[in-house]
């Protein structure tokens, strides 16, 4: 009786050990986020947004297809579509009623934790939600000067990647995007 009590003990051992060693359905670490910058390198996203750094920032690895909505006359609206999934970035800008537009945003963003974006890069606010339902739940807009017109661009995208900070990356677009936008459009950005 002692030795089957002993051999069900050695069993229940080995087999505890066996179980440990597959741990295959344990679900896996989410791999270190990349403490990267977001670098200002082609090709662009909608003109605008570093492909590259999106998917530093976001993690995504999947293809995506950006495209605008029409011809940009004084005003663009650009999603970069992926692959059976919702669009996880976008794009819009015009000349018209940039305050306006600002000032809707902040009031419709109070109660977040909404950040003022920095002076050089005109009057905004950027976004970051935590929740699971926004699809883009970064969000940054922005009002500057661009030789004798007053344009403002917003971007909306993925979450990040755990460990980044969201407003940093956001800032760090939108300094790409004005740049951008001042060479598209032949003009220099400046604060409003």
């Amino acid at each position: 009786m002692t030795s089957i009590r002993l051999l069900v003990g050695l069993g229940c051992v080995a087999t505890g050990f066996f179980v440990a060693g597959c741990d295959s359905d344990s679900p896996k670490k989410p791999p270190p986020s990349d403490p990267r910058p977001v670098a200002d390198s082609a090709p662009y996203l909608c003109d605008f947004v570093p492909e590259r750094a999106l998917r530093l920032v976001t993690g995504l690895d999947v293809a995506l297809d950006a495209r605008w909505s029409g011809p940009q006359t004084d005003n663009g609206l650009c999603l970069a579509h992926a692959k059976s999934r919702n669009a996880p970035l976008g794009v819009r800008w015009s000349y018209n009623n940039g305050d306006n537009v600002v000032e809707e945003q902040r009031k419709g963003w109070s109660g977040t934790a909404d950040q003022p974006i920095p002076a050089e890069l005109g009057k905004g606010l950027a976004v970051p939600t935590a929740s699971d339902a926004t699809l883009r739940p970064n969000y940054v807009i922005s009002v500057f000067s661009c030789g004798k017109k007053r344009p403002w661009i917003s971007i909306d995208f993925a979450p990040v990647v755990r460990g980044r900070d969201a407003v940093r990356d956001m800032v760090d677009f939108m300094r790409i995007a004005e740049r951008r936008f001042g060479e598209i459009h032949k003009c220099t950005p400046r604060p409003s």
